[in-house]
């Protein structure tokens, strides 16, 4: 198992699967979450990463589709172009023979606000369509994993995982949304999700922008963090997902990531 992923742009990252092969990192592969691509040249790139993952013999992720996917959404049309999505996502992660794909959970903190009945009306409709998914995809050595966008608590992202209750369906715990959109310390969103956890998306931030910054960078407090990770004795598999910025490229802090990480001793080193 690789432990350590890093993230590509939005084009073929040639430069970050060569990267990755060097340094025995898995690869997250992000082009194919995007709408513009999946609506004009996406099996263009979908060539382009088969030739360039030929030889490529660590483990492959693909973020999956989110720009407005509304997965618990109670219009059925909206369900259906979701599910078409998503499913168009999971055809593309066989052929590249990739391990997981990574789905976010788009709770509607706004909507649950106003409306009390949300939240269990939410946790029902994601168990239903995240339920007939893996049926229809039963054969599939694929695991899928669940990430928290704007909820307020881990709770919300335990519940429907405990409902579907799958080794095929897990946990995508992103830092640095957790340390924008809940109060709750990231060391808990730990606790609460240690058994379903499976996949990190690491960045930070300053609380206020969801900017992508490499750990150490922000305010997010990540001695406690690790220390959850390893107080529950978990290892699960970690995606660096910075940006571009400070005049740097994205491998370039991705580097300065995994510089702060070794530096510091943290998991994965």
């Amino acid at each position: 198992m690789n432990e350590l992923f890093v993230q590509t742009a939005d084009e073929v990252g040639y430069d970050f699967i060569e990267f990755a092969k060097t340094n025995h990192y898995g690869i997250e592969i992000t082009c194919f979450a995007l709408p513009w691509t999946l609506d004009r040249d996406w099996n263009t790139y979908l060539h382009s990463y088969k030739k360039a993952l030929k030889s490529f013999r660590n483990e492959v992720a693909i973020h999956g589709v989110f720009m407005d996917m509304i997965t618990s959404s109670r219009d059925s049309k909206i369900v259906r172009a979701t599910r078409e999505r998503i499913l168009h996502n999971i055809d593309i992660a066989e052929q590249l023979r990739a391990k997981m794909v990574a789905f976010c959970s788009c709770f509607n903190p706004c909507i649950a606000t106003g409306s009390p009945g949300y939240a269990d009306g939410y946790k029902q409709r994601q168990i239903k369509f995240w339920t007939e998914i893996l049926q229809l995809i039963a054969n599939s050595n694929l695991t899928l994993v669940f990430e928290n966008l704007w909820e307020p608590k881990p709770e919300l992202v335990r519940d429907v995982l405990d409902g579907i209750n799958s080794e095929n369906f897990k946990a995508l715990l992103d830092t640095g949304h957790a340390n924008i959109f809940s109060k709750v310390p990231i060391e808990q969103w730990v606790e609460v999700l240690a058994d379903h956890l499976a996949y990190i998306h690491l960045n930070d931030n300053n609380g206020d922008f969801d900017n992508n910054l490499a750990p150490g960078e922000g305010n997010i407090t990540w001695d406690r963090f690790f220390d959850a990770l390893k107080s529950y004795g978990l290892k699960p598999r970690i995606c660096l997902e910075v940006e571009a910025y400070g005049n740097r490229s994205k491998l370039e802090n991705t580097k300065r990531a995994i510089k702060y990480l070794k530096k510091m001793t943290f998991y994965p080193f």
